[in-house]
């Protein structure tokens, strides 16, 4: 196991016994209501973020608190003013007692949130407390709305939708958008909610840790004006590892070098006989190997485990600063310590000195003020699990390597405007995918004439979209990002044979991609879009199957069924999940008269684009591929009943193109 251990400057002199005011408690219930129901019973609805606490109201003995919040955006109602006060029951009033309503939503300063209000007074009040209350919180990179139950009893209501509604998860941007379209009329189907595992709903808010001192966080301030932080390592160096860890220090120290387009920069200063370690500072940033001074209380057992490593920073709780408008803590030097015994934990896994990079990264993590992504040996969020700030090592081989979890908490220290990204533009030729986090941009050529451009984006969901050349109705390529938690991967497929660069920019860490056609000109998949290697060729779909003929008939929409070129064609697809031996009937998706889409499980995930072009002498049939899978697809001529039959072999990644499939 990993543990911190901080040690400040100056040591605690006193600990404080506060006597507060009387307080009293009450239980809170509800029965669900539907989101369209809370909706049209509100009388206005915001999106604001919360500028603070505001003092007790004068004049009144009732405790409530208040919160000074500035709008952002009016989605429902009439609003002139730019900051409003949003009062909710429970607090200190000014006779000094003290109420306690469960369930009482607590606003955090600098929060986004989204408000279903009603006047009172001088002040707004959220709809039905808590259920008119939702906060914007980051889970699986996207922008979530989360409403927080976990003080409050659910009672059976009459209406199992409202119900099953209260455990959906919500996109916030989709969510805000569909009850504005509410308000002015327009009923929309509820297309924001999106699939997150259920386990993970009540700790989407319990994301990294940052260390804290009282009510403040610690950094360094050393970067923010282009400095840098030394560290050295003791001479005698890591038993058990070859080369004494020297290089494994290194290469963690360079981890946090500009992680995530922070200004961090940690430099490697070599060796050092210093040994001050944990109980003294000497002014000597290092990492000291095999417990030198007997800082860490028992010995490392292979048998039998323990801890592996103590790190943190130094600093003195006087010695502040503010960075983006919040106070901080200074960090001001910063230690490390491996525990005696460990060399026997490196001598028996496979990747010895990636373990010893994951493990000193971790500590050095600490040294930058961050805490555990979680504590629990049974973590059920991939995210929070995977972290390098995991309280476990991993020890697969990974080394030291960010996750997303990671970047979001260093950004939220060192980077201006608290780890967030910047808001998207309005560019017609950019595609934003994974709550914004990717933006992906297409430039095309046409070798046969020399004519070139950019590329229109066509959003689809939040994981895929298309571009189109010059004509809106017939798309070229597809493109589709997946988080798997430990690697993001891209997918691309084309339906055109012109050359192209599709760049892909990950908004959050800076890393830019860029993908060309690939032989057979079938796009390809990216595993791991952190990693530098390039993409391999990808394979060419070959040939297709004997004509099927069957009984003529119009073309008739339907969820698997896809009608092109005014109803003359008709395609269909089959699929089959080569790992788990899953298969069924994809479902189809109408984009134009000229294309469309299948899935296979996921109505957000698409798999395939087909499309059919008229060159009068010929049809032409083309189909690109976003998914390794093995797949069939049925093209029928409703005017003739002939049927042609396209076949993806498990593991193939590539589209086709039949040049006269009729």
């Amino acid at each position: 196991m990993l543990h911190p251990r901080l040690r400040p400057f100056l040591p605690l002199l006193a600990l404080l016994l506060l006597l507060g005011p009387v307080t009293a408690a009450q239980a809170t219930s509800f029965v669900p209501m539907r989101d369209s129901a809370l909706a049209d019973q509100a009388e206005l609805i915001l999106v604001a973020r919360v500028g603070g606490r505001l003092p007790a109201p004068t004049g009144t003995l009732r405790p409530v608190t208040d919160y000074l919040v500035e709008v952002e955006r009016v989605v429902k109602g009439e609003l002139l003013e730019s900051v409003i006060v949003v009062r909710l029951p429970g607090g200190t009033g000014a006779d000094g007692n003290a109420l306690k309503i469960w369930g009482a939503p607590e606003l955090a300063d600098g929060s986004r949130v989204l408000l279903f209000l009603a006047r009172h007074g001088d002040a707004y009040r959220p709809l039905h407390l808590m259920l008119g209350v939702f906060h914007e919180i980051a889970a699986d990179w996207r922008s979530v709305a989360y409403r927080d139950l976990s003080e409050v009893r659910e009672k059976p209501g009459a209406d199992p939708e409202a119900a099953a509604e209260l455990r959906r998860v919500r996109d916030f941007r989709r969510f805000a958008n569909w009850l504005e379209a509410r308000a002015r009329g327009t009923i929309l189907p509820a297309n924001y909610f999106i699939r997150i595992d259920p386990a993970q709903i009540q700790i989407l808010h319990d994301r990294y840790t940052l260390m804290t001192q009282g009510d403040m966080n610690l950094r360094w301030f050393d970067f923010d004006s282009g400095g840098s932080v030394t560290f050295y390592a003791h001479k005698d160096g890591q038993p058990g590892l070859a080369g004494g860890g020297f290089q494994e220090f290194h290469r963690a120290l360079d981890v946090w070098t500009g992680a995530a387009g922070t200004p961090i920069r940690y430099v490697y200063g070599g060796t050092t006989t210093s040994s001050g370690g944990l109980a003294t500072y000497d002014w000597t940033n290092a990492i000291l190997f095999a417990d030198p001074n007997d800082e860490i209380e028992g010995t490392f057992d292979c048998a039998a485990g323990g801890t592996l490593a103590v790190g943190g920073p130094w600093y003195n709780t006087n010695v502040t600063g503010t960075f983006d408008g919040r106070p901080f803590v200074r960090i001001q030097g910063g230690d490390l310590v491996t525990n005696d015994g460990i060399d026997c934990y490196f001598q028996r896994i496979a990747h010895p000195a990636a373990a010893a990079e994951e493990l000193f990264a971790h500590e050095l993590g600490h040294t930058l003020g961050m805490g555990h992504s979680s504590e629990d040996p049974s973590e059920p969020n991939s995210l929070l699990r995977d972290a390098l700030m995991y309280y476990r090592i991993h020890s697969d081989g990974r080394g030291g390597r960010l996750n997303a979890d990671d970047i979001a908490g260093i950004r939220a220290l060192y980077a201006a405007g608290g780890g967030s990204m910047p808001p998207p533009d309005d560019s017609p030729t950019t595609l934003y995918l994974l709550n914004h986090r990717f933006a992906v941009t297409l430039t095309w050529k046409n070798q046969y004439n020399g004519v070139t451009g950019t590329a229109r984006a066509v959003p689809n969901s939040d994981l895929t979209g298309f571009f189109y050349f010059d004509d809106p109705q017939n798309l070229e390529l597809m493109v589709k990002i997946l988080d798997f938690g430990t690697a993001i991967k891209v997918f691309y497929g084309q339906v055109t044979n012109l050359h192209f660069e599709l760049v892909v920019t990950d908004r959050l860490t800076g890393r830019v991609k860029k993908y060309k056609n690939t032989a057979g000109d079938c796009g390809d998949i990216d595993h791991d879009f952190a990693k530098a290697t390039a993409l391999g060729s990808a394979v060419v779909l070959e040939g297709t199957g004997e004509p099927i003929f069957t009984p003529k008939s119009a073309c008739l929409p339907g969820p698997n069924t896809l009608c092109l070129l005014g109803g003359r064609f008709r395609v269909e697809a089959d699929w089959r999940n080569q790992y788990n031996g899953t298969s069924g009937t994809a479902q189809a998706g109408n984009l134009s008269d000229l294309t469309g889409y299948f899935t296979f499980t996921e109505p957000a995930n698409i798999e395939i684009l087909a499309k059919t072009l008229d060159f009068t002498d010929r049809i032409l049939f083309l189909w690109g591929s976003l998914s390794n899978l093995e797949y069939t697809l049925r093209l029928t001529n409703m005017e003739t009943g002939v049927t042609r039959t396209y076949h993806n072999p498990p593991g193939k990644f590539c589209g086709g193109l039949d040049n006269n499939a009729f």
